[in-house]
This record gives C-alpha cells, sequence and structure tokens, in this order.
C-alpha cells in the first residue's frame, strides 16, 4: 500500500498475514539505510517482580545466538561501516541499525537472528546482571539522570508506568534463563512488531527479506490491554543527596501522542522552557542567574504524557527558582502566549521537523512511531500544516484544559 509521497519521500506499508508491519520511506538521493525493529512492550507492561526485564532482555539480545556470539553480533554491522543498537522506553522496545543501502539484508539477517534465536546463557545472563546494575548506579550518580526518573513516579505513583526502565537492583538480581524466554515468548509476537525502514530502498524486497527471515509465532495469548494510568495526588518530595546543587521537576501529566491538541501543547512548552529565548531561559539563567540548566519538556505516549519543568540550582535559592517556574506556568495557563512566542514557537517546530529529514534515524523514527501510536501516516506537508493553523487562542484552550498548574508535582534532590 502506498500512503503519501512528498517532502517525506514515497511512505508504504505492508501488514503480512502473520500481523507484523513493515513501514518504509525512499529516500533515493542518499546511500544509508536506518532500520528500525519496534516491539510494543516496555516497562509499562511488566508486573511488580519483573521492573527491569524489558530492558534486560534487551540487553541479553546482544549476548549470544545459536549461529553467532556477542561479538560476532557486536562486530556483523560495525565491521561493514555500519551501527547497531536499541533502547527500551515505557511503551517500546526498539533494535534499530544504520548502515549503506547495500548491507540492508545483513542488517536484517542480524536483528532477526537476535529476537529469534538467542541462547540466553546462564554464564552471559549473570555478567549482563553485573553491568545493568553498573548502569543503574550511573543514573543514581547522575542527579540530572536521576531526577526524571523520581519525577515519574511521583506523578503516576504505583502505576508500571511510572517504574524506573532499569528497574531496581534486587529485581535484576532475580532474573534468570527461564523467566527471559516466557517474557519473551508472552511479548514478542507478530502483531506486536513494526519494522520500519527509510533511505536508499525498495519497499518490496524489504517485504520479501522480512517475510523470509521473521518468523515468530503467532500469539494465542489474551494479554491485558494497557490501562490509561491515573495521575496521583500532587507530591511535594526531596531526596537527601551529598551534593552541591538542588535539582529540581515541577510538573504534571500531559496530553498522550494522539491527543487533538497535541500540537498546541508542543508549541505551548517550546515558548516555556526550549531554547535561550524561551521564559524560563530568559528569567531563571539570563535575568536571574540561578540556573545555569533549566528547561521544560515533554515525554509523549499512547494514552498519556508527562510535562515537566528541570532545573539545577543553589540549595539556597531553590524556593526562588520554584516560585518563578510555577508563576510563568500558571501565567501560561492563564494568558497563554503572545503573538511573537506563537511566531517562533512555530518556525522552531517547522525548523525541527524539515532539518529531521536530512536524518534516516529520525525519518525511521517518525514512521514507526506513527504507526504504531495511530495506524496512520501523516505527511511532512500535513504536519506542517497542522502547526500553521495553530492560533494564540488554541494554545490558551489547550493550556486551560490540559494544564494543572495549580496542582504540580515537585520533586527535588540534593542536600
Amino acid at each position: 500500500m502506498t500512503l503519501a509521497q512528498g517532502l517525506s519521500g514515497l511512505v508504504q506499508k505492508t501488514r503480512l498475514n502473520s500481523g507484523l508491519r513493515i513501514v518504509t520511506e525512499s529516500v533515493p538521493f542518499v546511500r544509508s539505510v536506518a532500520l528500525g525493529i519496534w516491539v510494543q512492550v516496555g516497562s509499562r507492561d511488566e508486573q511488580a517482580e519483573e521492573q527491569g526485564l524489558s530492558h534486560f532482555l534487551e540487553h541479553m539480545l546482544f549476548k549470544g545466538t545459536q549461529k553467532r556470539n556477542a561479538f560476532e553480533i557486536a562486530h556483523s554491522l560495525e565491521s561493514l561501516g555500519g551501527s547497531l543498537d536499541a533502547f527500551t522506553s515505557r511503551d517500546v522496545t526498539c533494535f534499530y541499525a544504520r548502515c549503506l543501502d547495500e548491507h540492508l539484508s545483513d542488517s536484517l539477517d542480524v536483528i532477526s537472528d537476535m529476537l529469534q534465536h538467542s541462547i540466553f546463557d546462564p554464564e552471559e545472563i549473570e555478567k549482563e546482571k553485573r553491568v545493568v546494575l553498573e548502569e543503574i548506579q550511573t543514573v543514581e550518580d547522575t542527579p540530572d539522570d536521576l531526577i526524571h526518573d523520581l519525577f515519574a513516579k511521583s506523578v503516576w505513583g504505583e502505576d508500571p508506568v511510572g517504574a524506573p526502565i532499569m528497574g531496581a537492583p534486587v529485581n535484576v538480581q532475580s532474573f534468570f534463563q527461564e523467566k527471559l524466554i516466557s517474557f519473551l515468548g508472552q511479548h514478542y509476537h507478530p502483531e506486536r512488531i513494526v519494522i520500519a525502514v527509510a533511505g536508499n530502498l525498495d519497499h518490496n524486497k524489504i517485504v520479501d527479506e522480512v517475510g523470509r527471515l521473521f518468523h515468530f509465532p503467532v500469539a494465542h495469548l489474551n494479554l491485558p490491554e494497557r490501562k490509561q494510568p491515573q495521575e496521583v495526588l500532587h507530591a511535594n518530595q526531596h531526596f537527601q543527596r551529598d551534593i552541591g546543587q538542588t535539582h529540581i521537576c515541577l510538573g504534571t501529566i500531559a496530553c498522550a501522542y494522539t491527543h487533538p491538541r497535541r500540537t498546541e501543547q508542543m508549541i505551548a512548552n517550546t515558548a516555556l522552557g526550549e531554547g535561550m529565548s524561551s521564559r524560563l531561559f530568559q528569567e531563571i539563567r539570563e535575568r536571574l542567574g540561578l540556573a545555569y540548566s533549566v528547561y521544560s519538556y515533554l515525554e509523549m505516549l499512547e494514552d498519556t504524557g508527562l510535562f515537566g519543568t528541570y532545573m539545577a540550582c543553589d540549595s539556597a535559592r531553590v524556593e526562588e527558582a520554584v516560585n518563578i517556574a510555577q508563576l510563568e506556568i500558571k501565567r501560561l495557563k492563564q494568558e497563554g502566549i503572545s503573538d511573537q512566542e506563537l511566531k517562533s514557537s512555530k518556525a522552531q517546530l517547522r525548523g525541527e521537523l524539515i532539518l529531521g529529514q536530512e536524518s534516516m534515524d529520525n525519518r525511521m523514527g517518525r514512521i514507526a512511531q506513527q504507526e504504531m501510536y495511530t495506524g496512520q501516516y501523516c505527511s511532512v506537508e500535513e504536519s506542517l500544516s497542522n502547526i500553521e493553523a495553530v492560533t494564540q487562542l488554541r494554545v490558551l484552550e489547550a493550556c486551560q484544559t490540559l494544564l494543572d498548574a495549580d496542582h504540580l508535582h515537585r520533586v527535588t534532590v540534593g542536600p
């Protein structure tokens, strides 16, 4: 099925009989290809005793198959001038490769082998536990990373969507071969997998190649549907650490990726805290010199989202910084943004979108997310039109509807 062609290139989609979906974007003027195998399972799909298992499984799928050891997997694409990596988020696990167009088949072969024929050697499992425990400790020792985990937990409480993606050390220590095999068999099914490719490619050849290489069992399990997480009562939490500054997160829930006011929320966030000309940067850093790092952000998932502001400052001036951030958030809800801020924020979003088209990784991620979250393709031209259509009134209405400025969660890490 051909979906669109324009600034975005030729985008095509095929659904195999197994339910596995393939979406591609042809960009014939480049020599590179970005490939992603996206599995719709993440930390939010784990039971309490499984927390961290999606992430640990992602690690272990690089540690050896029936025909490749860990080094051969790592060397497979690097020896061809490419790269291979993966990440786990709250709602997806993605295995991705970047390579020359002539090596796309090699990339598909390696990742299909990893996902279907990993052996989960017990010795490798024990070794990787130590690696992941070090990764967790790195976050614990990095307050500007740690605070975002603590903030998500504050907003979503005991819901799995708010749990740390890497899990707790006690959980990681409990993982073993049978648990990995069981989790893989339960969640890695074709109807939950999207294979996205962008670059110099032939869609039909990719479909044939995927059909030859990927043979996941068709699911017969009635897995529970994801439940939309509910925000818990707003909290004010401090986590003591022996460090020089206090790190601060302030925010609340936000709209989901599929929300009709998503673009308005993105524009409001841009005006508030993205870039050097944003309100927070100008007030907190430029005018008052309270912080070096200050920004706001959105994390949009399938059915919910997270809005946060972050800053780090001298512990004696925390209340001053927090009060200014709260004031700007309340002003956003009450007044919206100015005409100049609207124009500037639109220009920033347009620039990010168009410049992102120069990256095959960005193109691949964009078509994959659209397929997973909406099942429909929205071209760059349509997205640009959506941005242009936003008015000051629509931003104000979105802020008044979506932004609970009077009940913000506050999390601090510091002395």
